[in-house]
């Protein structure tokens, strides 16, 4: 497996379809996602930032994986240290339970030591309990919730 981050639109219109797939995994978390719901150029438009880390996995040179996270907050706001957050990790089925996933985050904290970023956070829908024993593994805390109510 070889991990890289994306420097090309072709690599990042694969992250998008994968986004799609997170996405559309995700609505069993949440019943307000559309079943049509499809991602159109998000990843390409943002993954040579520099503020951004888009990160893949590929396998044989086929994307299989990937990591996105951005620079939170910057010094001198109202923070005292930088913060990197970590908006999306997706890995196809197929090579799920290979460690993938966790590599992604190793791979993150790569892009954050050289941003000098002292904290990350992530968020999760509650429910995913499959994510929640992954972050946990990495040590990260839940530190604050969001609640929602129907209406």
């Amino acid at each position: 497996m070889k991990y890289k981050i994306v420097d090309n639109i072709e690599e990042a219109k694969i992250c998008d379809d994968l986004l799609t797939e997170l996405i559309m995994s995700e609505r069993k978390y949440d019943d307000n996602v559309k079943e049509t719901y499809k991602v159109n150029n998000y990843f390409t438009t943002i993954y040579d930032k520099s503020y951004n880390a888009l990160i893949c996995a590929k396998h044989n040179d086929i994307i299989v994986g990937f990591i996105y996270g951005f620079l939170k907050y910057e010094k001198g706001n109202f923070v005292k240290e930088n913060v990197g957050f970590i908006d999306a990790l997706y890995v196809k089925d197929e090579y799920r339970k290979q460690g993938i996933a966790s590599q992604l985050i190793e791979e993150f904290y790569k892009w954050c030591d050289l941003k000098e970023i002292k904290f990350v956070e992530i968020g999760s829908f509650v429910k995913n309990e499959a994510a929640f024993s992954l972050y946990k593994k990495f040590g990260f805390e839940v530190t604050t919730y969001y609640m929602r109510k129907s209406l």
